[in-house]
């Protein structure tokens, strides 16, 4: 049992750091979530720049009158 023991804890010392594969899914992931934040915000943006252009050519209206 004690010779199990040292096996186990001697294959878990040597393996240290992450691999290629890790790294890439680990990328994938985060690169996924800001795209997904960029689609949410980048439409909310667009429908607040577009209401903001409207407010501001209204404006521009009762001004011209």
């Amino acid at each position: 049992m004690q010779t199990v023991l040292i096996r186990l804890t001697r294959k878990a010392r040597s393996e240290k750091g992450y691999t290629l594969l890790e790294y890439c899914a680990g990328a994938a992931v985060i690169a996924s979530i800001i795209w997904g934040a960029m689609n949410y915000m980048g439409t909310n943006v667009g429908g607040f720049l577009r209401g903001v252009g409207d407010w501001a050519t209204a404006r521009t209206g009762e001004i011209s009158s």
